[in-house]
């Protein structure tokens, strides 16, 4: 087909109008894939064959859509008709007490009202969103009926609260968090604080950071301890790690033995944990009924726990870019600047040592850091500066290409 259309060109069109006709033909999308007549030709699979493979690697797990956790609580959906007359009658009234600036919002009844309306719904979805449930649970879920007030009191003036999916500092979360929540004090409860990203001696399983088992009512400090609490760590380079806090309500005492960490435990190995399968052991004696988790990624405290608590190298994770593609080198290009046109093909140890040492240029050991000029190309250069140095010059002040490290903290 394609040798018929070439000859039928050449025999009505020029050689011009021909190679414009081949260019624009090699640009046009391949519809399909071609081979030697000599060879047996590609079956590709057919749409239906696609859709199968498709739904089968995006099939969700059989206890997908299963709520595994107490009844949801009265929302208000049958008063959202009421609720909505309500807030028109007292729209104007309001509006013009906030355009005054007189209008005062009580936040606590506010909180209150969002815990009893649309909290449980809410964080639901957010813990959807973060992936909680479907590696923790293998996708069943329950809605957190029971609000839980998570805190770190790391200073004497401040806290960090945990919330859902809120960044902490490792740092602020290097001691025993505080935990409250409302019950009744003839019931029992289990919490449990498990990383699905930290494990690094186990990738499939998770870390335990926390167990108290048996808590007495809300007083999480005369519970259990099934395992000591270790602060988060997440190691260098792998960005954000999740923290889960899991609240379960118990049908009475519970004997957790099997599960009984060593004091002060430090080993990962020890710490592995799989919350689906103490679901699964367990579920006839607990429910979930609580969750709150927050984020963590690297700081200089991490390297302390590696080292003084867990007695262990600190690891360190980079991410190795893929050589920039430079096409082969040329003993004489045109039209290109030549010290940019060899920098691609330079040594990336040599163009950091290049920029190392002009940065040391300006360093002095016996005064504080210079900020970066706000205005950096506010000099002008000689008249006589060649091109390509005047370009080298204004890409190091602006801090462009490889000069992007002059800057860095």
């Amino acid at each position: 087909m394609a040798t018929c259309m070439t000859l039928s060109l050449r025999s009505r069109v020029g050689l011009g109008t021909l190679t414009k006709t081949s260019k624009i033909l090699n640009f046009q999308p391949v519809r399909y894939r071609w081979k030697p007549p000599d060879r047996d030709a590609e079956i590709l699979p057919s749409f239906a064959e696609r859709l199968a493979s498709w739904k089968t690697r995006y099939q969700h797990p059989a206890s997908y859509g299963i709520n595994i956790g107490l009844p949801l609580r009265d929302n208000y959906q049958g008063k959202q008709l009421e609720l909505t007359r309500q807030w028109m009658k007292q729209k104007a009234p309001l509006e013009l007490l906030a355009l005054r600036r007189e209008l005062n919002v009580d936040l606590e009844k506010v909180k209150e009202e969002w815990f009893k309306e649309s909290m449980p719904t809410q964080v639901k979805k957010v813990a959807e969103h973060y992936g909680i449930f479907q590696d923790l649970f293998d996708g069943a879920h329950f809605y957190p009926v029971v609000p839980l007030d998570i805190w770190f009191d790391y200073d004497e003036e401040f806290i960090t609260p945990v919330r859902y999916g809120n960044h902490v500092e490792a740092t602020e979360a290097a001691i025993q968090p505080s935990v409250f929540y409302e019950a009744d004090d003839d019931s029992y409860w289990t919490l449990v604080l498990t990383s699905p990203d930290g494990n690094l001696a186990d990738s499939k399983q998770e870390l335990l950071h926390w167990f108290i088992g048996n808590i007495p009512g809300k007083n999480v400090d005369q519970g259990e301890v099934i395992c000591d609490y270790l602060q988060p760590f997440p190691p260098k380079g792998v960005g954000f790690l999740r923290y889960v806090f899991v609240l379960y309500k118990q049908k009475g005492k519970i004997d957790f033995k099997d599960l009984q960490r060593s004091k002060n435990c430090v080993s990962l190995r020890e710490r592995s944990f799989n919350t689906l399968e103490f679901y699964r052991n367990h579920e006839n004696h607990l429910t979930p009924a609580g969750l709150s988790f927050f984020q963590s990624e690297w700081d200089k405290s991490v390297k302390s726990v590696f080292h003084n608590v867990l007695d262990m190298k600190e690891p360190v994770f980079e991410f190795i870019h893929p050589p920039v593609y430079a096409p082969e080198q040329k003993d004489y290009p045109h039209k290109e600047p030549f010290n940019l046109y060899l920098d691609l093909y330079r040594d990336v140890k040599d163009l950091q040592e290049e920029v190392l040492k002009e940065k040391l240029k300006g360093v002095d050991p016996t005064k504080p850091p210079q900020p970066r000029p706000q205005y950096p190309n506010v000099d002008m250069l000689p008249k006589t500066t060649p091109s390509w140095l005047r370009a080298k010059v204004q890409n190091m002040r602006l801090g462009k290409q490889h000069w992007r490290a002059m800057y860095r903290d």
